[in-house]
């Protein structure tokens, strides 16, 4: 009879304990999954920026206007422009998280990427079409 009951004691740990690895197992691939597609979301705003489809202007948390992934809408990206030494070129931060009024513990993913200056490089096509037509601007 004791060695029944120090088998199921025995039995009853190894359970919890594999019930615990896999309860760290789903909620570790989840983390790689929301990861994943913040990385995903905040590279295709990014090129949109540097494609010129969305100006490179300093947004605060905004939703996604698209439904994106796994259909959920808790997306939330911004956008921050910083100066750079470097002339003509300005530093945009493109941040993607997951809303943190649906989420316990959102997701967050940052980008960084050097784009030409906006204003730099209108003054620069303006320069090069004077330049063409012969006009000095006199």
């Amino acid at each position: 009879m004791l060695e029944v009951i120090l088998a199921l004691a025995i039995l009853t740990g190894a359970i919890a304990v594999l019930g615990e690895a896999l309860r760290l197992g789903m909620r570790n691939a989840q983390l790689a999954r929301d990861l994943t597609q913040a990385q995903l979301l905040c590279e295709s705003k990014l090129a949109e920026i540097a494609a010129g489809l969305t100006p490179a202007e300093t947004v605060s948390p905004t939703q996604f206007d698209c439904v994106v992934g796994d259909g959920r809408t808790d997306w939330l990206y911004s956008i921050a422009l910083a100066n750079t030494e470097e002339e003509g070129l300005v530093l945009v931060c493109v941040t993607v998280s997951q809303d943190p009024t649906t989420e316990k513990r959102p997701v967050e993913f940052s980008l960084f990427r050097w784009i030409p200056d906006a204003s730099t490089q209108a003054l620069a096509e303006t320069a090069a079409e004077d330049a063409a037509t012969g006009d000095t601007g006199e």
